[in-house]
C-alpha cells in the first residue's frame, strides 16, 4: 500500500523540527492538525509557530500535484486560532512520487537526502493579492532548503517595507521634534552631539530619533518577559497609568540596564536624560506609537529592519560614503562565504565548541547587515547540523562577532541587531566598537579602522582607544588586542569608496575627501593623509583606487589561512588601472576567486549596495598560498531584490563550481552557464582567466556571448561571432595600442599646478576663440552634438604657463615641446557615455594634443591613423573598446592612459598597402557622415554603412557575413541591448565629474 500524504507530512514535519532549534517541540512544527484555523475545519499539512514572528502554513502534495499551490494560496490571510495572528506566508511543496513506496525509517532517511523538494513560497494578507516567489516555476532543494526558506518567510518582505516606512515616519517627526528642542535649549542638542560624535544637524537629529526608536522597540518586546526583566513595565501599562513620562521610562531602561542590553539602552537613556522634561511628551508619544506598531509586527528579531531603515535616515553620505549593504546582497555575500560544504575554521557545524571559535570581522560595519547576516548563517547552519544557537550566543558575542566603525551610533545599532538575535540571552561583553577618527586628544589623529594597518603602533598616530559596546556596559578596547592580524575566519565588509585624488578633491570642495568626516579641519585632513601614506606605503593600496583599496590591504592582513574574504568593492577593482596591484593581490593570495558585478541599466541597479549610484562588485576568496590564475566570474541581470534570491544565487553559484558545470571564457560564442529563480533567468556564470594586469571580465556584460567574441578577438585574433561555427572564425592581424605607436600625455601632465605652485602641466588651457588659429590645439572636453563624425578640430587650446623665473622658464619649455612632440590626428575617447556619444575614436586635421577628454594615438604614418579611426568606430573597434573598459558607471565605459596601451586593436601596421589603402578610402569618403550614438548602432545606417565596407574591403570577409541577419548584424543587435551601454537614461555628454582620475 501506498504511503499517504498524511504519513508524509508527520516526517517532513518530525525533520524540520530538528533543523532550528526553536522548532524542537511539538506546539511549534505541528503536522495534519484540524481545527487550527478560525473558522475552518480544514487543516494545514504543517503549520510553524514560532514566537515572536508570524505564523508559516506548508501545503504539500505528490507530483503531479496539481491543487498544492490553490492550497497555498487559500491559506493567506487565515487567522490561527490559538493566538491570533494573521497568516502572511505559506509555502507549496511538490514532493518526488518515490516517497509513496517508503514508509518509516525508510521514508525519514529519503526525505532527509532528497535534493529534489520543488517550493514556491507565496505571501500576502489575503487569497487574492499574493506575490509568488518565484514567478514561476520552482526552487528546487532538501528539507534544509524548505526550512530556511519557512524562516525567512517568518518575516514576509512586504511587512519590511511597511515597518520600514512606519519607522521612517515615526523617527522623521521625532527628529522634527528634536530640531524644535535644538531651537529652544541648544545646549541639550550641544550635548546628545557630542555623545554621538556628531555636529549638530538633520542627520545627527534623525540618529539620536532613530536610537530612542530603537529603544522603545526592544522595551516593548522585552517588558514581563521571565525571570528579571518580569518587573520592567510595558509601555502600555505606563501609558495605561497615565506616567508615560521621561522619568518612568528612565526608571524601566534602568531595570533593563541592571539586567543586560548596554548597546541598546545605555545610549538611548543618556541621551534622553539630556533632553529637558518639558519636552519630553510629544517626542515619546511619537516614539512609542512607533514602537507600538513594529512591536505588533514582530520585527524584533529582523536585522532587514534596522539595516533598511537606518539607510533611508542617514541623510549625510558626502564625506563617510559608507553605504548600506541590502539584505539581498548580504545574504548572497554570506552564502558564498559561508557554505554547508566547508565548515570554517576546520571543524563541524555540529561542534558548538569549533562554533563558537570561528571569528567574523567587519571593519566598517556600519549599521551591521554584513555582520548580522553572516551571524545569522553561522546560526542556521549550527541548528541544520542539530545545534543550538541561542546556548552558543554569549560565546559569539564575546568573541566571534568583530565590528567596528567610526560612527557611535552605528557601532551600537550594529551591537543591538546581534544582541536581538536571542533578545533574552545575556552577554557579558561584545567585540562591537567605536574607532576615534580625526584629531584626538594630545595632538595626534586617528584613522579609524586604518590605524590597524600599523603593526607595532609606533607612527604618529594616537592608539585606538575604541570603545566596546558590551551586553552590561561599554569598556575601553585595545583593537590591536581585539583584532590581531591572521586571526579571522571571515572578514566581510563593505568599505568607504571615497577617494583622496585633486580631482576626488575638487568636486566635493575639501582638501582630502577621505578623511573630511566629522568636519575635520584642512590640517587634520593633511595629517591623517600623511599618516595613511606611512601605513600603506609598499602595498596594494592606492590613493586614486581610494579608501576600499586601504580596506582591502587591511582585511588581506586580518583574515587567517584557509580563512575567506567576502567583500563589496567598487567596480573599478575589476578593471580601473589604479586597482591593478589589487588584482595582484587577489590573484596572489586568494584561490577559489568569486568576482559577481551587475549588468544593470540604471545606477540603482550596478550596485550591492543602496544609493551609491555606480557599479559595484561582490568579491568572495579562500586565502591560500596557491592564489588563482582563473576565477568564477558572474553577472547579474540586476541587483537581487530579496535575501530570498541572493541565497538562491548563492547556492547555485556554489553548485556549478562544485560539479563542473560552468562554461569557459575560452569556448567560443556560446554563453555561460545561467542561474535561475524559477523559471527566470538571473545572471550567468563563467569560468574566466584572470590576470593583474588586465581587465577581469566578464564585467556587467549581459551577453556573455559576446564577451567570449571579445576574447577570440583579442586573445585568438580571430573574429568568431554568435551563430558562427569555428571553422567559419576569420583570422586579422590584432595587437595592443602600446606596441603600434605613442600614447599622448596623462592630463595633468598637460595642466596641473600643484598647491605648493610646482609645474607639473606646463600649460593653461582655454576655449578656441573664433576666427583664430590656436598655436597648441587641445581636445579637451566632449560636447557630443559636435563629435558625430570621424573628423572634428580641437576645440580648446593649450597656452604655456607665463614664467616667474628662468628656471621655471626652462622648465616650462623643455615640458611644452616634449608635450607637443606626443600630438596626433588620432584620438582615443577615454570616457565613452555610450549612450550620448557616437565616435569611439576621431581624427583632427591638424596635430593636435590630446587632453582630459581625448587620449593621443600618434603612429608612425597619418594613413595608419586614419585607418586606426575607422577600425575603432566600427562595431569589431567598439567591442574591444567597451570589453574592456571600466563600466563603473551607467552608460559610460572609461579607458584610462594605462590601460588604453594594452587594448586590443587592428594591427594597421601589419596590413597590406591594399588593406591600407581600402582603409583610408573609407575614412575619405566617409569622415564627413554623421554617426549615431553607440547605444544606437543596431538602427544607424551609417554605422552599417562603415561595418560593411570595412569588413569586405579591408578584413575581406565572405559576403554571408554582413548580410541582414547575418553574424555582423547580431553583434550589432546584442550590443544594442547591453545594459551598461543603454543606461537607465542618457545623461549629459559634457558630464565628467565621474570620471576614474587613474593614471
Amino acid at each position: 500500500m501506498a504511503t499517504t500524504e498524511h504519513t508524509i507530512n508527520d516526517a517532513v514535519a518530525a525533520l524540520l523540527r530538528e533543523t532550528r532549534r526553536a522548532w524542537r517541540t511539538t506546539d511549534v512544527v505541528s503536522s495534519e492538525n484540524t481545527g487550527m484555523l478560525v473558522g475552518s475545519n480544514k487543516r494545514p499539512d504543517i503549520l510553524i509557530l514560532e514566537a515572536s514572528v508570524s505564523p508559516v502554513v506548508i501545503e504539500t502534495e505528490v507530483v503531479p500535484a496539481i491543487t498544492v499551490e490553490s492550497e497555498a494560496i487559500a491559506r493567506l490571510g487565515e487567522t490561527v486560532r490559538t493566538n491570533g495572528r494573521l497568516i502572511l506566508s505559506s509555502i507549496a511543496v511538490r514532493l518526488p512520487d518515490r516517497l509513496k513506496k517508503r514508509s518509516g525509517a525508510a521514508l525519514q532517511k529519503e526525505l532527509a537526502s532528497a535534493r529534489d523538494l520543488e517550493l514556491a513560497l507565496y505571501t500576502g494578507s489575503t487569497s487574492n493579492s499574493s506575490a509568488r516567489w518565484p514567478k514561476s516555476g520552482w526552487l528546487i532543494g532538501g528539507l534544509a532548503d524548505l526550512s530556511l526558506l519557512a524562516q525567512s518567510a517568518t518575516v514576509p518582505p512586504d511587512i519590511i517595507e511597511q515597518a520600514a516606512n512606519q519607522l521612517v515616519e515615526g523617527v522623521s517627526g521625532a527628529a522634527g521634534l528634536l530640531g524644535e528642542i535644538a531651537r529652544a535649549h541648544p545646549g541639550a542638542m550641544k550635548a546628545i552631539c557630542k555623545e554621538l560624535h556628531q555636529h549638530e544637524d538633520e542627520q545627527t537629529r534623525r540618529m539620536a530619533a532613530t536610537i530612542l526608536a530603537n529603544a522603545f522597540v526592544f522595551h516593548e518586546s522585552l517588558a514581563r518577559e521571565p525571570a528579571q526583566l518580569s518587573q520592567v513595565l510595558s509601555v502600555e501599562e505606563l501609558r495605561g497609568a497615565g506616567t508615560l513620562t521621561k522619568a518612568s521610562v528612565l526608571l524601566e531602561w534602568r531595570k533593563i540596564l541592571d539586567v543586560n542590553y548596554w548597546p541598546i539602552f545605555d545610549i538611548a537613556r543618556r541621551i534622553l536624560e539630556i533632553i529637558p522634561t518639558s519636552d519630553t511628551k510629544l517626542l515619546i508619544q511619537q516614539l512609542t506609537a512607533t514602537a507600538d506598531k513594529l512591536v505588533e509586527n514582530r520585527l524584533m528579531r529582523s536585522h532587514d529592519l534596522t539595516g533598511a531603515v537606518f539607510q533611508k535616515l542617514i541623510a549625510d553620505r558626502k564625506f563617510l560614503a559608507a553605504y548600506y549593504t541590502t539584505p539581498a546582497s548580504a545574504a548572497l555575500l554570506v552564502g558564498l562565504a559561508i557554505t554547508p560544504e566547508q565548515p570554517l575554521n576546520n571543524g563541524q557545524w555540529t561542534s558548538a565548541e569549533k562554533v563558537t571559535s570561528i571569528r567574523v570581522g567587519d571593519l566598517a560595519c556600519g549599521t551591521g547587515t554584513l555582520l548580522s547576516t553572516a551571524y545569522q548563517r553561522i546560526g542556521q547552519l549550527h541548528e541544520l547540523a542539530g545545534g543550538d544557537s541561542e546556548a552558543i550566543h554569549p560565546d559569539m558575542m564575546a568573541n566571534a562577532l568583530v565590528g567596528c566603525d567610526v560612527l557611535p551610533a552605528a557601532a551600537h545599532l550594529t551591537a543591538s541587531m546581534l544582541s536581538g538575535a536571542h533578545p533574552a540571552v545575556k552577554y557579558k561583553r561584545s567585540c562591537i566598537m567605536t574607532v576615534p577618527l580625526g584629531r584626538q586628544e594630545g595632538g595626534g589623529v586617528a584613522l579609524g579602522s586604518l590605524d590597524l594597518l600599523d603593526p607595532q603602533k609606533k607612527l604618529d598616530i594616537t592608539a585606538i582607544s575604541a570603545k566596546a559596546a558590551g551586553a552590561l556596559g561599554e569598556t575601553d578596547a585595545d583593537t590591536w588586542t581585539e583584532i590581531p592580524n591572521a586571526t579571522f575566519d571571515v572578514v566581510i565588509m563593505n568599505p568607504p569608496f571615497t577617494r583622496s585624488t585633486g580631482h576626488e578633491a575638487k568636486k566635493k570642495g575639501v582638501s582630502q575627501p577621505m578623511f573630511a568626516a566629522f568636519s575635520s579641519t584642512k590640517s587634520d585632513q593633511k595629517l591623517m593623509a600623511k599618516a595613511a601614506k606611512r601605513l600603506t606605503d609598499g602595498t596594494s593600496a592606492h590613493g586614486n583606487a581610494g579608501e576600499a583599496s586601504f580596506f582591502l590591504v587591511l582585511a588581506d592582513r586580518k583574515v587567517k589561512s584557509d580563512g575567506m574574504l567576502a567583500l563589496v568593492m567598487p567596480l573599478s577593482l575589476m578593471s580601473g588601472e589604479a586597482w591593478e596591484a589589487s588584482r595582484a593581490l587577489l590573484a596572489k593570495n586568494y584561490s577559489d576567486l568569486v568576482l559577481i558585478s551587475i549588468a544593470g541599466a540604471s545606477p540603482e541597479d550596478m550596485s550591492f549596495s543602496a544609493d551609491t549610484g555606480m557599479g559595484e562588485c561582490l568579491v568572495i576568496g579562500c586565502k591560500t598560498r596557491k592564489g588563482s590564475s582563473r576565477a568564477t566570474l558572474v553577472v547579474l541581470k540586476e541587483r537581487p531584490a530579496y535575501p530570498l534570491l541572493g541565497a538562491t544565487a548563492a547556492k547555485q553559484i556554489r553548485r556549478l563550481i562544485e560539479t563542473g558545470g560552468l562554461r569557459q571564457l575560452e569556448d567560443g560564442p556560446i554563453g555561460g552557464a545561467q542561474l535561475y529563480f524559477g523559471n527566470d533567468v538571473i545572471g550567468q556564470a563563467i569560468d574566466a582567466p584572470i590576470s593583474p594586469s588586465s581587465v577581469w571580465n566578464p564585467s556587467r556584460i549581459a551577453d556573455f556571448s559576446l564577451a567570449q567574441s571579445a576574447y577570440q578577438m583579442g586573445s585568438k585574433h580571430r573574429i568568431w561571432f554568435p551563430a558562427m561555427r569555428e571553422a567559419q572564425a576569420i583570422s586579422l592581424p590584432i595587437a595592443t595600442v602600446k606596441t603600434l605607436g605613442e600614447i599622448g600625455p596623462y592630463h595633468a601632465d598637460i595642466n596641473f599646478k600643484s598647491s605648493d605652485g610646482g609645474i607639473r602641466g606646463p600649460f593653461v588651457i582655454s576655449d578656441v576663440q573664433p576666427k583664430s588659429a590656436p598655436t597648441y590645439p587641445v581636445l579637451w572636453k566632449h560636447d557630443a552634438t559636435r563629435e558625430t563624425n570621424l573628423t572634428f578640430d580641437a576645440e580648446s587650446e593649450a597656452q604655456p604657463r607665463p614664467p616667474k623665473n628662468a628656471k621655471e622658464k626652462a622648465t616650462i619649455e623643455y615640458k611644452v615641446a616634449a608635450i607637443w612632440a606626443t600630438a596626433s590626428h588620432c584620438h582615443f575617447n577615454q570616457n565613452f557615455q555610450f549612450n550620448s556619444q557616437p565616435t569611439a575614436m576621431q581624427f583632427t586635421k591638424r596635430r593636435t594634443i590630446g587632453g582630459r577628454a581625448w587620449l593621443g594615438i600618434k603612429l608612425e604614418k597619418v594613413e595608419q591613423e586614419k585607418a586606426l579611426v575607422v577600425w575603432g568606430n566600427t562595431t569589431f573597434g567598439l567591442l574591444q573598446h567597451w570589453y574592456h573598459a571600466n563600466k563603473q558607471q551607467s552608460g559610460r565605459g572609461n579607458i584610462g592612459r594605462t590601460a588604453l596601451g594594452d587594448l586590443p586593436v587592428l594591427d594597421v601596421t601589419a596590413i597590406t598597402a591594399n588593406q591600407l589603402k581600402a582603409a583610408v578610402r573609407i575614412f575619405e569618403d566617409m569622415k564627413g557622415q554623421s554617426l549615431l550614438p553607440f547605444h544606437e548602432l543596431d538602427k544607424d545606417p551609417t554605422r552599417q554603412k562603415l561595418d560593411e565596407r570595412f569588413a569586405l574591403e579591408v578584413l575581406g570577409v565572405p559576403a554571408a557575413f554582413v548580410q541582414p541577419g547575418g553574424p555582423l548584424d547580431l553583434m550589432r543587435m546584442k550590443l544594442a541591448q547591453e545594459p551598461s551601454i543603454r543606461g537607465g537614461k542618457a545623461t549629459d555628454a559634457n558630464d565628467e565629474d565621474n570620471e576614474e582620475d587613474e593614471e
